[in-house]
């Protein structure tokens, strides 16, 4: 068993696909971070908001200097193209990883799944030989003699593309997928009307339900299985295209890097020869001197000829001997610690999204376990209402609170979308109010009315709750939040 766990994790296998996945994910991630340059995103999103909403147990990330945000931001473009060209690859790809990953978690509502798959690609590539071919190393490098890698290079590469899909189906199994009018509201709001004068509008909510729901669940199969991958390949392009040009438009270019990513479930000797006969025969310098002439030899009498043939048959004899297959164990110490890394590593990535079925009945009302869990446009909150008031406990005195004015619109646009964000909001102006006003402890209530997808207009809370004296032991838990009520409008 150990044995084919070994010859399955460490077989040799072409680098090709690997590294052009290299360059594809380096020319992504050079667009992404041109693309930030463009929002400002430093400023927008980092160093301009007043308060920002950390994580629990990440509450010491906070932003740098605006300056010095701004230089890991120019940092972060000059380690995408040194991973496109493969040059200082690792030392490219731990500044990526750190930075991109810095960047994403330093605030909540910036949170994307799409963000958190690159922050987990851009880690395991930091372990993966991924620059063996096809970069500045490869073709200067002399250390360089073989194109070969460990399988579990591409494996595990193909793991993390296969979470968002096998996860997303598991998240449409729930009743928010199956019992509301999401995916309604999901059609009205896109780009559906080519669709819809071909499709009834019905016929086309309830393909987007359940082709959906089996097209996640499955397509990392079809993939796998060498009979059925030109099919799944078909669904993928139609899926992302979808997806990218008429159901969403918040999305970006992630359709495109998940089609590209499709590369990796191809077998790596049949495709990393057909890349070479493009791609090595003009760039990789060793397959060059390959193809320089070799030098005429020189005429030999019929004495030398036989010496030189009974040379090269002992040379051959030599070498068979040493190609013969030596019985050594291969669970080398350097083995076994990658085994003992992937293993925890998947582990943790197969788990970890299940544990909203031990905290709670609805992460997406409640927000518990919602994050990291590939729960991809499972929710819409309408706001309704949201009025927030400080009061002087003494008096009674109180006056309305312009939440708007304390946040960026990205944060507005996702505060509702968790009710922890309401209590960090209010213990923030728990203090600035006291400072600002003078009084002492003041209770802070909010009115928040939210019709969750197309369910009636309902609290998220009691109106009459004091935010600033939820307990940190009680904000995690759901006592203080309201029941989802499940009567459409």
């Amino acid at each position: 068993m150990f044995d084919r766990l070994g010859q399955f994790l460490f077989a040799p296998t072409n680098a090709s696909i690997v590294s052009l996945y290299r360059i594809i994910f380096g020319l992504f991630m050079v667009y992404q971070m041109i693309y930030y340059y463009q929002l400002d995103y430093t400023y927008q999103f980092l160093t301009g908001p007043e308060l920002l909403f950390p994580y629990q147990g990440l509450e010491f990330l906070s932003p740098l200097s605006e300056s010095v945000m701004k230089l890991i931001h120019f940092g972060l473009l000059a380690s995408s193209v040194l991973i496109t060209v493969g040059f200082l690859y690792r030392y490219a790809m731990l500044f990526f990883c750190i930075g991109f990953t810095y960047f994403s978690f330093i605030d909540k509502t910036l949170y994307n799944n799409h963000l958190y798959l690159i922050s987990l690609i851009s880690f395991v590539l930091i372990f993966i030989s991924a620059d063996r071919k096809y970069s500045l190393k490869a073709y200067f490098s002399k250390q360089i003699t073989t194109d070969l890698i460990p399988a579990w290079n591409q494996y595990i590469l193909m793991f993390l593309i296969g979470l968002p899909y096998f996860f997303g189906g598991i998240a449409k199994l729930s009743p928010n997928w199956l019992n509301t009018d999401l995916v309604q509201i999901m059609v009205q709001e896109s780009r559906t009307g080519g669709l819809t004068s071909i499709i009834p509008k019905d016929v086309l909510v309830w393909l987007i339900k359940y082709v959906g729901l089996v097209y996640d669940l499955l397509i990392v199969f079809l993939l796998l299985n060498k009979r059925t991958r030109s099919i799944g390949i078909v669904f993928i392009l139609i899926f992302n295209f979808l997806n990218h040009s008429v159901l969403f438009g918040d999305i970006g270019l992630f359709p495109f890097l998940m089609i590209c990513s499709t590369i990796l479930f191809f077998d790596a000797d049949k495709v990393g020869k057909f890349i070479d006969s493009i791609f090595t025969k003009k760039f990789h310098k060793k397959v060059v001197k390959r193809k320089e002439k070799r030098p005429k030899r020189p005429k030999m009498t019929k004495a030398e000829r036989r010496i030189f043939q009974a040379n090269q048959a002992k040379i051959r004899s030599e070498q068979q001997e040493e190609s013969q297959p030596i019985s050594i164990s291969p669970w080398t110490g350097s083995r076994k610690a990658v085994v003992i890394g992937l293993s925890l590593f998947i582990l943790f990535q197969i788990t970890f999204p299940l544990r909203h079925f031990f905290i709670t009945d609805n992460p997406e009302w409640t927000g518990r376990a919602v994050r990291f869990s590939w729960r991809m446009k499972m929710q819409t909150r309408e706001l309704n209402t949201l009025e927030m008031t400080f009061s002087d406990r003494k008096t009674g005195e109180f006056g309305p609170v312009e939440v708007s004015s304390f946040l960026s619109t990205n944060q507005f646009i996702h505060l509702a979308e968790d009710p922890d964000n309401f209590i960090h909001l209010a213990k923030y102006l728990h203090k600035k109010i006291e400072s600002s006003t003078g009084i002492i402890d003041p209770l802070i209530r909010a009115d928040v009315q939210v019709s969750f997808n197309g369910l009636t207009n309902q609290p998220m809370f009691a109106r009459d709750l004091d935010l600033v004296r939820v307990s940190e032991k009680e904000q995690f838990g759901e006592s203080w939040i309201s029941p989802l009520q499940w009567k459409k409008e």
